[in-house]
């Protein structure tokens, strides 16, 4: 029955995400490998995450299985192995699944080609040239810079530096984090001394800049972005 629950969730969440501004990830898991870290929070901030690889052996913690599974029957996530390996076929296979979701998304999706391979910008530019938003994020310092941008430029100020002061708190206070959405938000609106509402808000804005995720009802907090954000 929670299953059951847990997918339709994952369901009505993608379609909401859908009527606003659809996010689409593609990882070239041959290229970045340490990509599939980021797994949870990844299938929490974009509207498809599809992973494409030739001969990887990737492996994941067993209790990311329930939260894969659900995503994957709602459509939100896709692992597409190529039949034949080479040396470019994960490569080829994310220019084809780009081109498909391109037809299928709405015109406003923004595309992210996780790769360090130069060669995915022609996926790129021949999304651009349909009119489509998109980029690659290859080193770790461009992805760096980006998620600083774009937490600077997408809230405005009094909010984008809450969401610093509360990277830097969790970064300085590791042992002390809430591992509890109920007890973050707690955290959030004590630190901030701030209304119910707009603690909510800022907890969901945390989310979607991938500070942290929910995973089996606990807080799986990403040490990347608290890193990133907390020097906005």
């Amino acid at each position: 029955m929670n299953d059951l629950v847990n997918t339709e969730r994952l369901g009505k969440a993608a379609e909401a995400e859908m009527a606003v501004v659809s996010k689409v990830m593609l990882i070239d898991l041959e290229n970045c490998p340490k990509q599939l870290q980021n797994l949870p929070e990844d299938i929490n901030i974009y509207s498809r995450v599809v992973i494409c690889h030739a001969h990887a052996n990737a492996k994941i913690p067993l209790n990311w299985i329930t939260l894969l599974a659900e995503a994957i029957t709602a459509g939100r996530l896709k692992i597409q192995q190529m039949e034949k390996g080479g040396k470019n076929a994960a490569d080829f296979g994310i220019c084809f699944l780009a081109g498909a979701l391109m037809q299928e998304l709405a015109a406003d999706t923004h595309f992210v080609i996780v790769s360090d391979d130069k060669d995915l910008d022609h996926a790129v530019h021949l999304l651009q040239a349909h009119q489509r938003s998109a980029e690659r994020i290859g080193l770790a310092e461009q992805a760096d810079s980006g998620a600083q941008a774009q937490l600077s430029e997408a809230l405005p100020k009094t909010e984008a530096s809450m969401i610093a002061t509360y990277s830097e708190y969790l970064r300085t206070n590791v042992k002390a984090r809430p591992a509890k959405a109920a007890t973050l938000q707690n955290s959030i609106k004590s630190r901030f001394r701030i209304s119910q509402q707009m603690t909510e808000k800022l907890y969901k804005s945390m989310v979607s800049h991938g500070l942290f995720c929910v995973v089996n009802h606990q807080i799986r907090y990403s040490e990347s972005r608290i890193r990133i954000l907390a020097q906005v």
